[in-house]
């Protein structure tokens, strides 16, 4: 054999390599690009998963956001009906409650009708005139 012989014959044809590189490492190439399919496989559906866990996610925060939203609203209008209820209610109070001075006028003048021996019947008609007056 020549020297030019030996080297292409050495080197041999690609397809001679590949199909060498294919017997001696074939078994073990095929069980990592099956187990490396498997796994792109399975990380394109957790991503997937992820992606709709993320959109879920933002539509029950948009939700919460809105139902915190309606409450302060609703404590709000709560508190603005008390605080009226309250205004209206103290305005009442301070409508009809007797004051203490025109109070113990009542009582030293009950005292000294009492004392005068006048009756209970003249002593409120006697109110009611001075209240109409």
């Amino acid at each position: 054999m020549s020297e030019g012989e030996k080297s292409t014959s050495m080197e041999g044809s690609p397809q001679e390599l590949d199909r060498i590189r294919d017997i001696i490492f074939g078994s073990q190439m095929r069980d990592y690009e099956q187990r490396f399919q498997i796994v792109q496989r399975d990380l394109d559906r957790l991503q997937e998963e992820v992606a709709q866990l993320s959109e879920q996610l933002a539509e029950q925060d948009r939700q919460h956001a809105e139902k915190l939203q309606d409450l302060r609203q609703a404590v709000r209008k709560a508190d603005d009906d008390l605080r009226d209820e309250l205004r209206q209610t103290t305005q009442r109070l301070m409508e009809e409650k007797v004051d203490r001075v025109t109070l113990g006028e009542l009582f030293v003048e009950l005292g000294t009708h009492l004392k005068t021996g006048g009756s209970l019947a003249s002593l409120l008609q006697d109110l009611g005139t001075a209240k109409l007056d």
